[in-house]
């Protein structure tokens, strides 16, 4: 299997990039941020319970698969409900737990071990597919980040507030840069991709042309 990972911050643009990337390629496409994300709504939904082997257990019998930008959990289909600001703020707290990590770490491999994928989220270069063909660090300034975020928002008729996001995107990459267990940083052989002033389909291209040549390499 042939596998793309792209990591990076919250907001930097990973999801639309990645879709394009896969759509292009003719790849599957994994947003793992999702599977912590529904793993934090489980959490909500339990009124923010102890993390306890209970709570581990039930994520560990729980079924995730990848459909375009969803995730299905035992056959239910997540998406709006996985970007609410709410999901939104608990989302590093769930996700920083070593338990949790694992769990998920093992699933998205298992998701992605029968095809080829692009798959996205904070430690798939260094810790979840740590042999991916091509690693890419997608990054962008805060400010450009909360736009982005903030105009997704809007577009789905979601409550949205520009300086709340501002707040979730800067406290989501402090913790999720000084966990302890996979922080967030560019793999030691990624390739980093700023994309201010960029569009998407700028960003789609240049890694697109980074996977061709490599691929170049690779046969000759």
């Amino acid at each position: 299997m042939i596998y793309v990972a792209i990591d990076g911050p919250a907001g930097s643009g990973k999801s639309s990039v990645a879709a394009g990337l896969a759509k292009k390629l003719g790849f599957k496409h994994l947003n793992t941020g999702n599977i912590y994300r529904a793993v934090a709504l489980l959490w909500l939904k339990a009124g923010q319970v102890e993390f306890s082997q209970e709570f581990f257990d039930m994520i560990e019998k729980k079924h995730f698969s990848a459909i375009e930008s969803a995730i299905i959990m035992d056959g239910e289909v997540h998406e709006d409900d996985l970007r609410t600001l709410e999901v939104g703020k608990v989302v590093s707290k769930v996700a920083e737990v070593p338990e949790i990590r694992k769990i998920i770490t093992d699933k998205s491999r298992d998701i992605v071990k029968s095809d080829n994928f692009v798959v996205e989220g904070r430690d798939i270069g260094t810790v979840v597919l740590p042999d991916a063909f091509l690693k890419i660090f997608l990054t962008a300034s805060v400010e450009e980040r909360a736009k982005r975020r903030y105009k997704e928002l809007i577009a789905k008729d979601s409550k949205a507030d520009f300086e709340d996001i501002i707040n979730e995107i800067k406290a989501r990459d402090s913790i999720d840069s000084s966990r302890e267990i996979a922080p967030l940083k560019p793999a030691s052989d990624a390739v980093i991709v700023l994309t201010d002033g960029l569009s998407l389909d700028d960003v789609i291209e240049k890694i697109y042309n980074l996977y061709m040549e490599r691929i170049k390499i690779a046969e000759n």
